[in-house]
């Protein structure tokens, strides 16, 4: 058994406990969860720390696959950009692709992340999520323009489905995005989703010219595709931004995650919010920043009364996976929204977001969250500072 306290505990379900001390087991359940008003030094067998303690985080979307890519691709050329160096640069060694994610599987555990939503285009990831301490949630991302590879792709999903309900892992089969799915593509992802009460996941007007195509089949990005041989006949010209335009398309009683946002306007989010009946909204600001160098206005979300998750996307778009990362960057650019809202998009969230809600993502009793200490905080001004650094504790 271990007692463990610190300056403040931000539990995720309720305001942070000054002096707090967590009572956990040998597993990392938590059996206790008092506030002491004595001198904390004085209390038997407790570990204190300078600092903060947090659950264990929750990063709604990476792509663990591309992790090879660290580093290869230039930053802030907007997404068209950042797609035809994808395209030009992922394919690589079996083995080259398999240290990198493992690697970077090892980095999120050791960066306090005990769960990810992570999206899979091929099985490369399959063997080191299995083995992973981390819980997966597998979204398998599929997309084409072309009709004829519609049923060829999602049988491959299904197959890839199976294959990790062998190794005891979740899944999902999800679209890519609105501008790489087809009508008939987006039926048999609704009718899968709906019948099997999965997930869904979806990139959301990541780039502003994501808008341009559907409005009017024009744009940087409708251009960028066209010159990569891309037929977008198959997508229907809807006059509509793109969220308005495909969101009919996936069921609304199912858990939806929008990933990115960063051209969402009020307007979006009203609308996608009235449809979809378990929405939650999930911001990568780092990607954000490393590909079109702008953010998502995530005070118009929460003034909203949106749900809000983080993701680190991938090692393509990102400098580290690192949720801790995400957070100082949101409260360096929005410093209005306060650490506690911060930690609990983080953690119970993106745990709700995940159905994982009942075992991660808030300190309580019978739960195994995992503890992670987040020091150099500003105990002062309830801040990050640039230097504040996690160590994981369970």
């Amino acid at each position: 058994m271990r007692k463990i306290a610190a300056h403040y505990i931000f539990p995720s379900t309720e305001k942070p406990i000054k002096n707090g001390i967590i009572t956990l087991d040998d597993s990392g359940k938590i059996l206790d969860i008092t506030q002491s008003n004595e001198n904390l030094l004085e209390v038997a067998g407790l570990e204190f720390y300078s600092g903060i303690l947090v659950p264990g985080f929750v990063n709604t979307h990476c792509h663990l696959e591309l992790s090879h890519l660290k580093g290869k691709v230039r930053e802030h050329t907007g997404l068209p950009g950042f797609v035809s160096q994808i395209n030009q640069i992922r394919k690589a060694d079996d083995s080259e692709i398999l240290d990198a994610l493992k690697k970077a599987d090892a980095d999120m555990c050791h960066n306090g992340i005990v769960a990810v939503a992570d999206i899979s285009n091929t099985r490369n990831s399959f063997e080191a999520k299995s083995n992973s301490k981390i819980i997966y949630h597998t979204l398998l991302e599929i997309f084409t323009t072309n009709p004829d590879f519609v049923e060829r792709n999602f049988e491959m999903a299904k197959k890839h489905e199976n294959e990790l309900k062998t190794l005891g892992l979740s899944s999902s089969i999800v679209p890519h995005a609105p501008y790489s799915v087809t009508p008939a593509m987006f039926k048999l992802i609704y009718n899968h989703a709906f019948e099997n009460k999965q997930l869904i996941s979806i990139h959301n007007q990541e780039c502003a010219s994501e808008n341009e195509l559907y409005q009017s089949k024009s744009g940087e990005l409708y251009d960028t595709f066209v010159k990569l041989g891309i037929n977008f006949d198959p997508i229907p010209l809807s006059g509509k931004n793109s969220l308005e335009s495909i969101m009919v398309q996936l069921p609304k009683s199912t858990k939806t995650i929008l990933v990115h946002n960063t051209f969402s306007q009020k307007e979006d989010i009203l609308k996608a919010s009235r449809y979809f009946e378990n929405l939650y909204w999930c911001m990568c600001p780092n990607a954000n920043l490393y590909i079109e160098n702008s953010l998502p206005d995530i005070p118009l979300f929460q003034v909203l009364k949106q749900n809000i998750t983080i993701g680190t996307d991938s090692l393509a778009s990102n400098k580290q996976l690192s949720i801790l990362e995400e957070l100082k960057t949101i409260n360096r650019n929005f410093p209005q929204i306060t650490v506690y809202e911060l930690i609990r998009w983080a953690t119970l969230n993106g745990a709700e977001a995940l159905d994982l809600s009942q075992q991660i993502g808030s300190f309580e009793i019978g739960k195994t969250p995992g503890v992670n200490l987040i020091k150099q905080f500003d105990l002062q001004n309830f801040k990050f500072r640039p230097e504040s650094n996690l160590k994981r504790l369970i």
